[in-house]
């Protein structure tokens, strides 16, 4: 703690582990945890016991099976309540989704890929979302955990390109280095949240752990 007598909302990020079918632009394509992924996602979560238990007061997770599955499982096994927020979806890939980068190459080639991996902020899929409206509707799921948690330490279910612009909330970070950060399966990243006397402070913890 900084600040004296703050009041402390941690906030944990995890990436959903590994989906059946392995890598690729998944976006919003609906695919569960493979077991390896289970295996992922449990081992990570359970590292953060503390005497046996979670310290988590709530979940809030993705509407994708990926993460609700895993975030719904976790809060019956250890009698935490979890919430489905729809605004924690994964970046829409449009005509990208569900394929792998080398058949996005062979459709299409490497240059329009290349370009939004570069800056997304100007370039988006063919018939995706667009970088502006991912981080409007972020912005609001962030405003909303700091505003009104639920709990004084929360573990938030969602993806890899949400994890980004969640931290992007924190470390203000141009719009074009959204996507910087390449997370592995099942890393965790943690916030602190602390309200003092001269306002409010958000720090980062750590990343990808």
């Amino acid at each position: 703690m900084r600040f004296p007598d703050a009041a402390i909302t941690t906030i944990d990020l995890l990436r959903h582990g590994e989906p059946v079918g392995g890598r690729m632009l998944r976006g919003t394509t609906d695919h569960p945890l493979s077991e390896i992924g289970w295996q992922q996602a449990t081992h990570a979560v359970m590292r953060q016991k503390i005497d046996g238990h979670l310290p988590y007061d709530a979940i809030i997770t993705s509407p994708l099976l990926r993460c609700r599955e895993f975030a719904l499982w976790l809060g019956e096994e250890f009698d935490v309540p979890v919430q489905v927020e729809d605004d924690l979806a994964e970046l829409y890939l449009g005509q990208w989704e569900g394929k792998t980068h080398a058949q996005v190459a062979a459709e299409e080639g490497t240059g329009k890929m290349a370009a939004f991996w570069h800056d997304p902020s100007r370039v988006s899929p063919p018939g995706g979302e667009t970088l502006q409206a991912f981080d409007a509707r972020l912005a609001e799921v962030w405003e909303q955990l700091l505003t009104h948690p639920p709990g004084h330490h929360i573990l938030v279910v969602t993806h890899l390109f949400v994890c980004n612009g969640l931290l992007r909330q924190v470390l203000k970070q141009p719009l074009s280095r959204t996507l910087v950060m390449d997370l592995p399966y099942a890393a965790i990243s943690r916030i602190r949240h602390e309200r003092h006397a001269l306002g409010e402070t958000s720090l980062v913890a750590w990343i990808g752990r």
